[in-house]
């Protein structure tokens, strides 16, 4: 024995006291434990997780016209109890789980499971001992179908109503998706198409977002499709009126949204097309500015772009009002005097009177200087006459009346040659 362990030995008296009484002790209990876990084997309790669950007598309820929803891979967790040797041996795959779906109904059920395993260990536990599992009634409902486009048609083309065979068809599956369904949809691509689609289209089953429903069964999973695809024109809409507004109320303003429409259908329909009328609005006894809608009146074999449920007139009603101004005798301009001759207005009385109606936006804007007063002697030569005095203005008028209207005059021949070239004349005494 080398120095150092000597010294050990010594520094830890350890075999100085009873050393060999304690390791003999140590020895015996290892036996001891050993030959109790080998040969007693005690009993035991531990777990196994990820047990999956056979659901049976699933083709007993489908033929009874109930399906399951949703989850159908079902695992639970067990306690198993027996010898140690005996359940270290059990694996998850040696233990069986069961839910028996025989005899359950509509809607959400609890279903029992069951649970067996080697003969020589104990099931203690399972959890969940009870599945949540949703059955639902398998039916069979009719759905239409409807063509959808995707992509555009080239410019100055659009599609057609396409002409689907058959427009419905049967799904079946459980009822809360079938009832989900709205339509069943036929894609077809139009992007560089100029020419009508005959074409055998694939269907999809949508719900009322336009999203893809699965679960169910088509019964035709394709259909026919016959796509035409169309020129466009845009054309011009054309309003007419009935019926006349309140007493001193005129319409003003006629604003259409839109003024024109696009309209698609074969050539030779869409070229006898140039304008679309709408359906005569009536106006009567209206006294304000007033929106309607506009009810396209729209030709046989031609089909609006345009969503015309949007589609309104707007109709500016104004109050007329009038106003008068008082013009003198002098201010009478004469036009078109012959050479040679004057204008004698000596019977014209020294005022006129000029009333002018317009509607209010336009009558607030009229000052005296707007308006000019004249007669017309064109073509009259010596002798008296007769006529209505005329107003001239750059304003809108409804109407212009002049008190009098209508004045009398006298055509005359210069007698002094320096006074060719015509004129007016006035002889009336000025004192």
């Amino acid at each position: 024995m080398s120095d150092k362990f000597k010294t050990f030995v010594e520094r830890t008296r350890f075999f100085n006291r009873n050393t060999t009484p304690k390791v003999v002790s140590i020895i015996f209990a290892l036996v001891m434990w050993l030959y109790v876990m080998g040969e007693v084997n005690p009993e035991m309790v531990i777990p196994l997780n990820n047990i999956s669950v056979q659901l049976m007598n699933v083709e007993d309820l489908n033929k009874s016209g109930l399906v399951i929803m949703g989850q159908q891979d079902y695992t639970v967790s067990v306690r198993i109890a027996g010898r140690r040797n005996d359940v270290y041996k059990v694996s998850p795959q040696d233990i069986i789980a069961r839910a028996d779906l025989r005899g359950f109904h509509k809607g959400t059920n609890s279903i029992p499971v069951e649970i067996s395993g080697p003969p020589y260990i104990t099931v203690q536990d399972v959890s969940p001992k009870q599945l949540k599992i949703n059955l639902d009634e398998i039916v069979v409902r009719q759905k239409p179908v409807s063509v959808v486009t995707i992509g555009n048609a080239p410019a100055g083309f659009e599609p057609g109503d396409a002409v689907v065979s058959p427009k419905e068809v049967m799904v079946e599956g459980p009822e809360s998706i079938v009832n989900s369904i709205t339509q069943l949809i036929a894609e077809i691509p139009i992007t560089d198409q100029l020419k009508e689609i005959n074409d055998r289209i694939p269907l999809k089953a949508v719900n009322e977002d336009g999203k893809t429903i699965s679960g169910v069964q088509i019964s035709q999973r394709y259909v026919e499709v016959t796509l035409p695809i169309l020129p466009t024109k845009e054309v011009p809409i054309v309003l007419e009126f009935q019926g006349k507004p309140k007493d001193n109320y005129k319409v003003t303003a006629v604003k259409m949204n839109p003024e024109t429409v696009r309209i698609k259908g074969q050539r030779e329909k869409l070229d006898g097309v140039a304008e679309i009328k709408a359906r005569t609005i009536d106006i009567a006894g209206i006294d304000k500015t007033t929106e309607r809608n506009m009810n396209l009146l729209v030709p046989e074999g031609v089909t609006l772009l345009n969503d015309s449920k949007n589609f309104k007139v707007t109709l500016t009603v104004e109050r007329v009002l009038s106003k008068e101004f008082t013009y003198l005798r002098d201010e009478i301009a004469i036009d078109n005097v012959e050479a040679g001759h004057s204008i004698d207005l000596i019977k014209v009385p020294d005022n006129i009177l000029v009333r002018v109606e317009a509607v209010e936006s336009v009558i607030n804007t009229i000052q005296r200087n707007d308006l000019q007063l004249y007669i017309n002697a064109d073509d009259l030569t010596e002798g008296k006459y007769s006529t209505d005095i005329a107003v001239s203005t750059a304003h809108k008028i409804e109407k212009i009346t002049a008190i009098p209207s209508r004045i009398d005059f006298e055509v005359k021949r210069d007698k002094d040659p320096q006074a060719s070239g015509g004129g007016q004349t006035d002889t009336q005494d000025t004192n």
